[in-house]
């Protein structure tokens, strides 16, 4: 039965990484404004010309680096799998999502958007569900909650509007997409982590 259980949570984890990957690179094909820290990925590839899931994985090598800084030396390389994850299906789903050729019309952009941030918030609900390794900015902004004594909502916060001043200080895609995504993908991913909840329990 333990086996089981510990399959079903690997299936979740990798299941909810694939459909979250998706759910970037549609919004990121959308352009109409994406997450606050995809923006900084995109940003960086756009100039610097390596992949966005490599600056990504990048990134989440920094934030491992940041996180143990707070925790006094104390570093979960153990994270680096699950950004590694991230990294690749990225790029994995930027390569098929942009090879599809569409009419470019306001239309076409805002569904590519409105799919990709429901997959993303039900592929985030269902990765976090096993509780296994912790993507390193969610790791990050834990950390940042235990050094400062705040609410993780707070915590949270602050590392998105971190994300998004590096992203505009680097012209990334950032737009009314990154206002929609960065209050509705929350609530949205409470929803749908209610309903797999209850999934789990049948």
């Amino acid at each position: 039965m333990e086996k089981i259980l510990n399959k079903k949570r690997y299936i979740s984890f990798i299941l909810g990484i694939l459909i979250l990957t998706l759910g970037v690179a549609l919004t990121i094909k959308a352009d109409i404004g994406i997450g606050a820290w995809d923006s900084v990925n995109v940003a960086l590839y756009t100039t610097y010309g390596l992949s966005v899931g490599t600056f990504a994985v990048i990134i989440s090598l920094i934030m491992v680096v940041l996180s143990g800084l707070l925790r006094s030396g104390k570093f979960n390389f153990y994270t680096l799998i699950t950004a590694f994850l991230l990294g690749v299906f990225t790029d994995f789903w930027l390569r098929i999502v942009n090879s599809i050729k569409v009419m470019d019309s306001f239309a076409i952009k805002s569904c590519y958007f409105i799919l990709g941030m429901i997959l993303l918030a039900f592929g985030i609900a269902l990765y976090i569900q096993p509780n296994l390794a912790p993507n390193p900015l969610d790791d990050f902004m834990i950390a940042l909650r235990d050094k400062l004594g705040i609410k993780i909502s707070i915590s949270k916060l602050l590392v998105d509007v971190l994300g998004l001043i590096i992203g505009l200080l680097l012209n990334g895609p950032i737009g009314w997409g990154t206002l929609i995504i960065t209050i509705a993908l929350g609530p949205l991913v409470g929803l749908f982590n209610e309903i797999i909840c209850k999934l789990y329990k049948t």
